[in-house]
C-alpha cells in the first residue's frame, strides 16, 4: 500500500514534469518514507486514543520522533513490520508504565531511564547500513540526541514532582527508555546480520 501510494504520486509528477525522471528514485524514497511515519503516528495516536491515552500518546510521539532521528536504532525490514513493531513496543510501553504506576514503583521508572541516559550516550547514533555516516555527523547526532535527550530529561525530573504532570513526565521518560531499547534491537540486529 506504502510503495504503490509513493510510486502513484511520484508517477505524478515526473507525468506533470514538476520532477525530472532522474530525481524518480529519491522522490519515491521520500514520498514512501513520508507516508509511513504518517501511517505509523495514525496508528499510534489512534491506539492512544482507543486506550484512553491520546494526550500521552501525542507527547510521547512528540517527544520519540525527533530523538529517534537523531540516535538511529532498530530498523524493521518492511514497512508492514516496521509498524507491526511500533505498535507493540508502544503497547508493551503503556502496559509497564500503567503497572508501575499502579504499583507506586516510579523508582523503577526513574533507574530505568538513568540507565537509559547513558545508555544512548554511549551507542548513539546507531547507523543504518544503508545511511553511513561521517565520524564528524556522528558527534553532531550525538550531540543534537543528548541535547534533545537532556530537554525530555529535565521535563521528566520537574514534572513528576506536581500531580498534574505527573503521568505525562512518566510518558516523557518512557521516551528514553524506548529509544535505548530501540538502539539495543538495532544493535542486536547488526550483529546477527554480520555474523551471515
Amino acid at each position: 500500500m506504502i510503495e504503490s501510494c509513493a510510486n502513484k504520486i511520484t508517477s505524478f509528477l515526473t507525468i506533470n514534469k514538476t520532477i525530472e525522471q532522474k530525481e524518480y528514485d529519491l522522490y519515491l524514497y521520500g514520498f514512501k518514507t513520508l507516508i509511513a511515519f504518517i501511517v505509523n503516528v495514525t496508528v499510534i495516536l489512534f491506539t492512544g486514543y482507543v486506550l484512553n491515552r491520546f494526550k500521552e500518546t501525542a507527547l510521547f510521539l512528540l517527544c520519540y520522533c525527533p530523538i529517534r532521528q537523531f540516535t538511529g536504532g532498530y530498523h524493521a525490514d518492511n514497512y508492514k513490520k516496521c509498524l507491526l513493531s511500533f505498535i507493540l513496543i508502544y503497547l508493551t510501553n503503556i502496559y509497564l508504565i500503567e503497572s508501575l504506576m499502579s504499583k507506586k514503583l516510579d523508582y523503577i521508572i526513574i533507574i530505568l531511564m538513568c540507565i537509559s541516559y547513558i545508555g544512548i550516550y554511549f551507542l548513539s547514533p546507531l547507523e543504518h547500513r544503508n545511511n553511513p555516516l561521517s565520524k564528524k555527523e556522528k558527534q553532531k547526532y550525538r550531540q543534537i540526541a543528548m541535547c534533545l535527550i537532556s530537554i525530555v530529561l529535565l521535563f521528566s525530573i520537574i514534572g513528576i514532582n506536581f500531580n498534574t504532570t505527573y503521568r505525562y513526565s512518566i510518558y516523557a521518560t518512557s521516551v528514553i527508555i524506548c529509544i535505548f531499547t530501540m538502539l539495543i534491537f538495532g544493535l542486536i540486529k547488526q550483529q546477527g546480520r554480520s555474523k551471515k
